[in-house]
């Protein structure tokens, strides 16, 4: 793991940790790491309210609410009706929590000296604005609901992705699949450092390029198990771009309603291998095929165009599951075979193509089924 995929290990080993030494060293005083953030907000803002609390420390009611009872039990806390409004509540720390603070803050000084042993001050000094920008950006967007797709990569021409048109390419990130031979492995695995495209950006390009693009082709991971492409596609239809989807198969509800309410145009199934063969071939161990079924019963209704893509590897593909995988396809119009797997960046290091001559008896395997069959080298 690189340090930008390490950020969430290291926070939650941050978390365990400090939790571990404050629980050890508070037990004299019957508290935990749980309430001590709220002890110190209301001994350093005394008359406080627990709404206040909420806002300051991102608590919800319910934690709130336990921590309060469980220190004014102790006997650090007394909670009075304000004398403003009857209704709201306000917390003081007692006499016994004001002669307890001071340890209090030793504990926290000593745990907060043993971290930074090691870092530079200077460094230190400038860490701790981008530490604080962080923690706000944090709060905001936990409180915030995100209602645009993001995208993360961007191939901004592309005369292949979508047949007979000049398209650019946008991709999502995140699959319910792990498969093996996927080509865009980083788009599974989500590093936290992955950094969105500015939304906007993508959005100018497609307003000033109208002239010459022709399609907007949504790539992935699997854009189709975000709910947030509905939106981003209808607004690229208001721009007059036929918009391609390519999808694993595995949301036919969702493909069937993009397709009824005409937000897509062209479809690319990413098909991995035969039933009995696919759990394997997308990482699992049990897999529930009728959704993929589904998916090639919508396409078989023709009412949109479609190919069917297939990335052929020995590891995963024998000339006996290409032959189920064939009849599974029957009745389908085209299908590509792209044949150097090698070449690809897939999750799997370990895959091997097969030789030109196995590629035409694969091809073959395809037409004895009526399958228009396009082969594919990248």
């Amino acid at each position: 793991m690189d340090q930008q995929t390490n950020l969430l290990m290291n926070i939650s080993v941050m978390y365990r940790s400090t939790q571990k030494y404050y629980d050890r060293n508070l037990q004299d005083l019957h508290l935990t790491y749980a309430q001590l953030p709220i002890l110190i907000m209301i001994y350093e803002n005394e008359g406080i309210s627990m709404r206040e609390i909420s806002q300051m420390g991102v608590y919800d009611k319910g934690t709130i609410s336990k921590s309060v009872k469980h220190l004014e039990q102790q006997g650090f806390i007394i909670v009075q009706s304000s004398k403003v409004d009857k209704r709201n509540k306000e917390l003081y720390t007692s006499d016994f929590a004001k002669q307890s603070m001071a340890k209090v803050y030793s504990i926290r000084r000593d745990w907060w000296q043993h971290l930074i042993q090691g870092v530079d001050d200077v460094a230190f000094r400038q860490f701790l604005p981008s530490y604080n920008r962080i923690a706000n950006n944090a709060k905001e967007y936990a409180e915030s609901i995100s209602s645009q797709l993001p995208f993360f990569h961007w191939q901004k021409v592309s005369l292949t992705h979508y047949p007979h048109k000049i398209s650019t390419v946008l991709y999502t990130a995140g699959s319910n699949f792990r498969c093996p031979f996927d080509r865009y492995p980083e788009l599974i695995f989500i590093q936290e450092g992955m950094k969105e495209l500015p939304r906007q950006e993508i959005i100018e390009y497609l307003e000033k390029r109208s002239d010459v693009l022709e399609a907007v082709c949504i790539e992935g991971g699997e854009p189709l198990m975000d709910p947030r492409l509905f939106d981003f596609v209808t607004l690229i239809k208001q721009m007059g771009y036929y918009i391609k989807v390519t999808t694993n198969g595995s949301f036919p509800d969702q493909l069937e309603t993009l397709i009824q309410k005409k937000y897509v145009d062209f479809v690319s199934l990413d098909i991995k291998n035969s039933p009995g063969q696919y759990a394997k071939s997308i990482g699992m161990a049990h897999f529930d095929i009728h959704p993929i079924e589904k998916t090639l019963n919508i396409l078989k209704k023709e009412t949109i165009p479609y190919q069917i893509e297939l990335y052929l590897n020995q590891e995963y593909h024998t000339m006996a599951s290409l032959k189920s995988l064939a009849k599974w396809l029957s009745g389908m119009k085209k299908i590509i075979l792209h044949t150097n797997i090698e070449s690809l960046p897939t999750l799997s290091k370990q895959l091997h193509n097969f030789d030109p001559t196995q590629i035409n008896k694969i091809s073959q395997i395809f037409r004895d089924e009526n399958l228009e069959v396009e082969v594919q080298a990248e």
